[in-house]
């Protein structure tokens, strides 16, 4: 399976889940490690407009394409198992995804995007000891259309 994933240049080598630790997501705590990537690459652009509050037309970006085994260890967040209202909840994904990573039995959690909610996003745990079959297979300059950035 591939996932995708948007980030600066001088991030593209770096899938430890620092960002994430540092600031902290939908689906983590600050503190707790984890890498996050979408199914398709316009889920990408869009996480990326609503998280990052993305402006800067000449920033640089790349595309990762990640790859893991589909037989590798995945969970999955069934949209209909979440409360009716878990997207306005931030506290209720986080405490999910940080069991997810204490727990550490799978790899891989997947969740549905709170942004299009019938896509998904791929949680990755790197701590996990399958962490090391998860590869960057290709990274390539990436832009979009900046008329998405007028809406």
């Amino acid at each position: 399976m591939t996932v995708f994933r948007i980030c600066n240049p001088q991030f593209s080598e770096d899938i430890s889940g620092t960002g994430a630790k540092l600031y902290g997501g939908r689906w983590n705590s600050k503190g707790i490690a984890m890498l996050y990537a979408s199914e398709h690459i316009s889920l990408s652009v869009l996480e990326m407009l609503v998280h990052n509050r993305f402006t800067d037309f000449a920033t640089d970006l790349n595309l990762l394409h990640l790859a893991f085994a589909d037989s590798l260890s995945i969970k999955e967040v069934k949209n209909n198992k979440l409360k009716t209202d878990w997207i306005n909840d931030i506290e209720y994904t986080r405490f999910m995804g940080d069991q997810f990573i204490k727990a550490g039995t799978h790899a891989i959690l997947k969740v549905p995007s709170a942004v299009i909610k019938e896509e998904h996003n791929f949680i990755i745990n790197p701590s996990h000891s399958d962490f090391k079959k998860i590869k960057i297979i290709q990274t390539v300059s990436f832009s979009t259309d900046k008329r998405l950035f007028s809406i």
